[in-house]
C-alpha cells in the first residue's frame, strides 16, 4: 500500500493536487465565532423539563435515507454518499439521475469507486459506477448549524483524480467540506449528436459539469443534515477543476448554487471550452476509432463499448463544451459582458506553473518548435523565443516551463482578473516559495513552486511537503528550521484567509487575524495582488503582469488568440 507522502506526490503529479488527508484532522483552533454554543436547559419549573438529548453526530439523515460517518478526534467524515444513479447501462453518456433512496442506514465510512481512469493517481477502487460524494465536518456539529460550506472540485487533467483529494483538514476549522467524483475523460466529456438526440435536453458533451450541477444541488438539498449552510456554498477548483469552476461561474444552471468561487491554477483561456464544432470533431475521431461511426444504433455501439476501450482514447483532449444549454458563452467573453453568476472570487496560483508538464530531458534542438507551439498557427512567434532565450536558464526545459507557466496559466488568471473585476469582487493572489523558484546556480532542472503546491499551504497541511524533492530541486539548500518555521507561518496565515474568505466573501474578514491586508483586485489600472511567500507575505502593484510578460507577450491586447 502506498504511503500517504507517495499518494500526495501521485497527485501533484497528476496535476490534481489537494491537500491528502483521508480522516479529515487538520489541527488548529476552530474557526472564530463559528462553531454554535449548545442550546441551554430551559428554566426551573416545578416539573424540570429534561433538555432534548443532542443528536449522535456521526448520522446524518439525507433526502435518500440515513448516513453513518466515522468521527475522530476533530472531525467527523461521511465518506461515498452517492449523489446521483450510477451512470452505466443506458445512463453512460446521460444526463445523471436522482440517487435511489435507501430504507437501511448507509454505511458511509469509505470512498466510492473513483470514476475511470488510469491507474496511479488515486487509492481507491475504479470503476464506471462512481458519482459519490464526501462530507466533512467538524466534531459535534449538530444538524442545523449552518456553517459555511467549501465544495471542492478536483484537478487531474479532466481525466484523473477523484473526491478523495478534497482538503478534508479545513473542517477542523469550523466549516463544512464536500468532494465529490464527476465523470472524466470520454465518458465525462464525449460530443455526439446521437447522444444529444437520445438525450433530448440539448446538452452536448457536458456530462462531467451536470455531475458537478448535480454535485452541487445534492449540497443545496442536504448539506444542512450535517450541519452546512446551503445559502453559504464557496466553490473552489484547481488546475481543470478550476477550469470547470469557471465553467460553472459562467452556466446558468448554476445560478444561486454558490455564493463564492476561489479559482486555483486555471487560466480559463478560451481554448478551454471549445465549441460545439470543435468537441464534435473530437468526438467524432473517438467514435471511429471506437468502431461505432458506422453502426445502425450508434448510442447502442457507444454503451455497448467496454470501459477499456474509452480509456484508450486518452489521446484526444477532453474539455467542457459552449453548448448553449450548460455553457452558454466562452466564460472568458462572457466576464466581460457581465453574463455570469456574480460572486466575489478569488484567483492565483504559484510562481512556477509550467514545470509538472514538460520533458526535463528537452534537448536545446527543440527549445525553438515547443515555445512555437504556444502559438497559433501563423502567429509570429520572433518575440516568443526572444522572451525565453535558451542561454537564460540552466536547461532547455526550464525556458519551456517558464513560457507555459506565464502563457497558459498566469497570463489567463491575469485577463480573467481584470474581466471580471469590473463586475464582482476579485483577489489575486500568487505563491512564491523563494528556496525553491530561485535556487543558487542550479545546474539541472527543478521544479521549483509547483503548480497546485499552494493547496498544502490553504489547508495547513505544509509538513507533507517535508520529504519532497521539490524541498530540495538541485542546488538549493534543504531547509533548516529557521525556513521551515516561516513556511508553517505562512501556511496559517493563508489558511485563514481561505476561511475568512468563505464566511464572508472577503479573506480579510474582521481584520483581527490577518496582518497583511488583502487588498482588492479593481482593474487594469491597480492589479494589486498579494504575494505569498516569506519571510513576509507582501501586496503588489502591476507587477505580476511585468513578470510573466502578461502585457508584452500573452495577454488579450498582444495575443487574442489564446486570451
Amino acid at each position: 500500500m502506498k504511503t500517504r507522502k507517495t499518494r500526495c506526490l501521485a497527485l501533484l503529479v497528476a496535476l490534481s493536487l489537494s491537500a491528502c488527508g483521508g480522516g479529515g484532522s487538520g489541527g488548529g483552533a476552530a474557526f472564530g465565532g463559528i462553531v454554535p454554543t449548545p442550546t441551554p436547559a430551559p428554566a426551573a419549573s416545578p416539573a424540570p423539563a429534561t433538555p432534548p438529548a443532542a443528536q449522535d453526530t456521526t448520522i446524518a439523515v439525507t433526502t435518500e435515507g440515513k448516513v453513518a460517518g466515522t468521527a475522530d478526534a476533530d472531525t467527523v467524515s461521511f465518506l461515498g454518499i452517492p449523489y446521483a444513479r450510477p451512470p452505466v447501462g443506458a445512463l453512460r453518456w446521460a444526463p445523471p439521475q436522482p440517487p435511489a433512496a435507501h430504507d437501511a442506514t448507509l454505511q458511509a465510512r469509505a470512498f466510492g469507486n473513483a470514476c475511470p481512469q488510469a491507474p496511479g493517481a488515486v487509492s481507491s477502487a475504479i470503476a464506471e459506477d462512481c458519482l459519490y460524494i464526501n462530507v466533512w465536518k467538524p466534531a459535534g456539529t449538530q444538524p442545523g448549524a449552518r456553517l459555511p460550506v467549501v465544495f471542492y472540485i478536483h484537478g487531474g487533467a479532466f481525466t484523473l483524480g477523484s473526491g478523495e483529494m478534497g482538503p478534508s483538514p479545513l473542517a477542523s476549522q469550523g466549516v463544512v467540506v464536500v468532494s465529490f467524483n464527476y465523470r472524466l475523460g470520454a465518458l465525462g466529456y464525449l460530443a455526439n449528436k446521437a447522444l444529444r438526440a437520445a438525450n433530448k435536453d440539448g446538452s452536448l458533451g457536458n456530462f462531467a459539469v451536470m455531475d458537478q450541477l448535480a454535485a452541487l444541488g445534492w449540497v443545496q438539498k442536504n448539506i444542512a443534515a450535517f450541519g452546512g449552510d446551503a445559502g453559504n456554498v464557496t466553490l473552489w477548483g484547481t488546475s481543470a477543476g478550476a477550469t470547470q469552476s469557471f465553467s460553472l461561474l459562467q452556466s446558468p444552471k448554476a445560478k444561486g448554487l454558490f455564493q463564492r468561487a476561489v479559482m486555483q491554477s486555471g487560466g480559463a483561456a478560451e481554448y478551454s471550452n471549445p465549441s460545439m464544432d470543435a468537441s464534435l470533431a473530437v468526438g467524432d475521431t473517438a467514435v471511429t476509432n471506437l468502431g461505432c461511426s458506422g453502426a445502425a444504433d450508434v448510442v447502442a455501439c457507444l454503451r455497448a463499448l467496454p470501459v477499456s476501450a474509452l480509456l484508450a482514447q486518452g489521446g484526444l483532449k477532453w474539455r467542457p463544451t459552449v453548448d448553449a444549454q450548460v455553457i452558454t458563452q466562452v466564460p472568458a467573453r462572457a466576464f466581460e459582458s457581465g453574463n455570469f453568476n456574480q460572486v466575489p472570487v478569488m484567483i492565483g496560483g504559484v510562481f512556477d506553473e509550467g514545470t509538472l508538464f514538460v520533458d526535463t530531458k528537452l534537448s536545446a534542438a527543440y527549445y525553438p518548435l515547443y515555445l512555437r507551439g504556444l502559438a497559433p498557427a501563423g502567429y509570429d512567434t520572433t518575440a516568443i523565443e526572444a522572451a525565453y532565450p535558451i542561454g537564460n536558464y540552466a536547461v532547455p526545459a526550464q525556458g519551456i516551463a517558464r513560457a507555459i507557466g506565464d502563457a497558459m496559466y498566469a497570463c489567463g488568471n491575469s485577463a480573467r482578473r481584470d474581466a471580471l473585476s469590473a463586475w464582482v469582487p476579485v483577489y489575486g493572489w500568487e505563491f512564491t516559495d523563494p528556496l525553491l523558484s530561485f535556487p543558487s546556480n542550479p545546474s539541472g532542472f527543478y521544479y521549483g513552486t509547483a503548480h497546485g503546491m499552494d493547496s498544502y499551504y490553504f489547508t495547513g497541511t505544509v509538513d507533507a511537503l517535508a520529504g519532497y524533492p521539490y524541498f530540495d530541486p538541485g542546488s538549493a539548500s534543504t531547509p533548516d528550521a529557521a525556513t521551515t518555521a516561516q513556511r508553517k507561518t505562512l501556511a496559517t496565515q493563508m489558511r485563514s484567509y481561505l476561511l475568512n474568505f468563505a464566511k464572508t466573501g472577503d479573506p480579510n474578514g474582521d481584520g483581527r487575524n490577518i496582518p497583511t491586508r488583502w487588498p482588492r483586485f479593481t482593474g487594469p489600472a491597480e492589479r494589486a495582488l498579494i504575494d505569498f511567500s516569506y519571510p513576509a507575505v507582501k501586496v503588489s502593484s502591476n507587477a505580476f503582469e511585468h513578470t510573466h510578460k502578461c502585457d508584452t507577450l500573452w495577454g488579450p491586447a498582444v495575443f487574442p488568440p489564446m486570451y
